[in-house]
């Protein structure tokens, strides 16, 4: 690629899902880790409560309604994308659609 060219193109860095980082209430899953673009809580909400300051705001993953395969999605996330694929993916789409297109068959 010549250098010009290459020099234009935006190289984005890629973070990788940790398996430790997400959170099941029962319902909700989210992903509590650092990626490109996450923000803190008191970046998205000036006045919140003194003890969020600083902490990253979770992104959403999916909603669980009645079948519960969370583990599944956390298993498949972690061994095929990348958390700024999938939010990416998830925000053009809902997100079973974004997890098939990954190639998620559950």
């Amino acid at each position: 690629m010549c250098g010009w060219i290459h020099d234009a193109v935006e190289e984005k860095k890629m973070t990788a899902f940790v398996k430790e980082n997400f959170t099941w209430d029962g319902m909700y899953l989210h992903y509590d880790g650092p990626y490109n673009g996450s923000k803190t809580m008191d970046e998205v909400h000036p006045d919140c409560h003194p003890s969020w300051v600083g902490k990253m705001k979770p992104a959403f993953i999916a909603r669980f309604k009645y079948k519960k395969p969370y583990r599944r999605w956390i298993n498949f996330l972690v061994k095929h994308a990348t958390v700024e694929q999938y939010l990416e993916l998830q925000a053009e789409t809902d997100p079973l659609t974004a997890m098939r297109t990954l190639g998620y068959k559950g």
